[in-house]
Formats: structure tokens, sequence, C-alpha cells
């Protein structure tokens, strides 16, 4: 059993597309947590009515913490802050109980 700490959040975009927000975050988002101490991984899902998850996972609660809040502040001064609205911002222990190991992006 592993467990690590889920950042998800979920968007409503108020400008712009779904594909735009991916680019941008492939480009800009993904590189800055990449560099945040305790990154696993990042992801986005597409659900739908202008809808997105973002679910980030870390290795413990405080680095998830930390991430939280330097996320949001690159958010709200980048071009971003006028594209997506912030719906649900949640953190919890997850536990994976199965997983398929393969080479990541």
């Amino acid at each position: 059993m592993i467990t690590y700490y889920v950042q998800m959040c979920i968007y409503k975009i108020t400008k712009g597309s779904y594909e735009e927000f991916v680019e941008y975050a492939r480009e800009r988002l993904a590189p800055f947590k990449r560099d945040l101490p305790g990154f696993v991984s990042y992801s986005l899902t597409d659900i739908g009515d202008e809808r997105f998850v973002s679910v980030s996972i870390w290795e413990d609660r405080a680095q998830a913490e930390a991430a939280k809040a330097s996320y949001a502040e690159l958010i709200r001064s980048s071009d971003l802050a006028d594209s997506v609205a912030l719906e649900e911002d949640l953190i919890g222990e997850m536990t994976t109980l199965a997983a398929f190991v393969r080479d990541a992006v």
C-alpha cells in the first residue's frame, strides 16, 4: 500500500478552451510543479460543461499545502486569472491499492 497526498481542484473555464489550458499547463504549470519538493504527478481531466479537474500528487501533506499556496499565487499573477475560476480546492490522503507501472510522460 502506498500513501500520498492529492490536491484536487475543480475549475470552470471562463475564457478560451480546455485544449488551450492543457497547452498552457504543459508549457508553464507542469514544469513549475515538477520543481517543487515532494512532487509526484500532475494531470488534468476534462469533465465537460466547460469544467476540468486538476490533480496533483505529493509525497506528504506539508508539501501539498506549500505547493497549493505557490500554485495559487502563480495563477493569480498570470494571464490565466481571467480564463479559469476555481470552484473547489481539496487536499487529502490518497491510498493507492493497485497501480499499473509504466514510463511517465
